[in-house]
């Protein structure tokens, strides 16, 4: 029997419950106290809760706080993760630089450190380099495997890097992130499923965010997901430049303060080897998210109305 009142960090959320892992090592169930549905306050995989006892014979544990974050995404949805490897395939299906482009600016933007892992490279070993020769400058690590025993190396260095770390996998469906888990964990901990000829996407069975312990840190399994939008999630045009760390640090080398870098007369970018792809799509995040952002700051003046109040 545990205390009647007690911290744990939650596992998942499914229905209203929550699992959460308790200091003693085991998992009760949860539900939030009224108060924070009130306060639209709603816990995550991964968020430090206080619990305590109620009288409820179905959950008798309700979560009645929940701990400041030291980070949050609300996709995938993971609180306090130290770091998200970001997951793309060579082929089946085929990589989206958009929506890995979009996740990176989303984790600068939330502190989280990031990776990438390119999947599937012994169906398309020259897709699988291209994509390591594009986001090489971006200057974080980068592993490339494959159903191969010759990948075996990369999957050693990506459990090494993990280990002690609260950390989670995102990306599209069916890029085998449930997968590459199970081989980490030695375990099916995870279902997996095909890639649907049909639509060319992950046919994957995951439904909801769930962290699993992992050599003294958790490693979270994610929903896979086709699209991303930056417009939703509060991202601004410096938030954009920030996801783009070749683009941002040529900071100072343009003839104007300020600059944009989406054409500007004395831009450093053109003396710059910047991959023309990424580059294409930074302005395109660039201008869309600056056109977005001064009607944002209109509605927030004016009490969300749009209006001059």
């Amino acid at each position: 029997m545990v205390d009647k009142t007690l911290q744990g960090r939650i596992l998942k959320g499914v229905g209203g419950n929550y699992q959460v892992l308790v200091d003693d090592g085991s998992e009760i169930t949860a539900k939030p106290r009224g108060i924070l549905r009130k306060e639209k306050m709603t816990p995550y995989p991964g968020d430090i809760v206080d619990l305590s006892f109620t009288s409820d014979e179905v959950t008798q544990y309700s979560i009645d706080h929940i701990h400041k974050r030291a980070s949050f995404l609300i996709r995938p949805a993971i609180a306090n993760l130290d770091l998200i490897i970001i997951t793309c395939s060579a082929c089946e299906p085929k990589p989206d630089c958009f929506l890995l482009d979009k996740l990176l600016i989303l984790c600068k933007k939330a502190g989280v450190s990031t990776a990438l892992c390119i999947t599937k490279a012994d169906l398309d070993k020259q897709e699988a380099d291209n994509l390591y020769r594009k986001y090489k400058s971006v200057g974080i690590p980068i592993f490339i495997i494959g159903d191969d025993v010759e990948f075996e190396p990369e999957i050693k260095k990506i459990s090494e890097l993990i280990t002690g770390k609260i950390v989670s996998f995102a990306g599209q469906s069916g890029v085998g992130k449930s997968t590459l888990l199970n081989i980490i964990m030695g375990k099916n901990c995870m279902d997996t499923g095909r890639v649907s000829e049909k639509i060319g996407r992950g046919r994957h069975t995951t439904r909801h965010s769930e962290i699993f312990r992992y050599e003294g840190g958790f490693l979270a399994d994610t929903p896979g997901f086709s699209s991303l939008e930056l417009e939703e999630l509060e991202v601004t045009g410096e938030d954009v430049l920030k996801g783009f760390p070749e683009i941002a640090k040529i900071e100072g080398d343009c003839q104007f303060t300020g600059c944009r870098h989406i054409g500007e007369k004395g831009c450093a970018i053109d003396e710059n080897e910047i991959d023309p792809d990424r580059l294409a799509r930074y302005r395109f995040f660039r201008k869309q998210m600056d056109a977005i952002q001064p009607y944002e700051l209109i509605k927030k003046k004016n009490n969300g109305t749009g209006k001059k109040s």
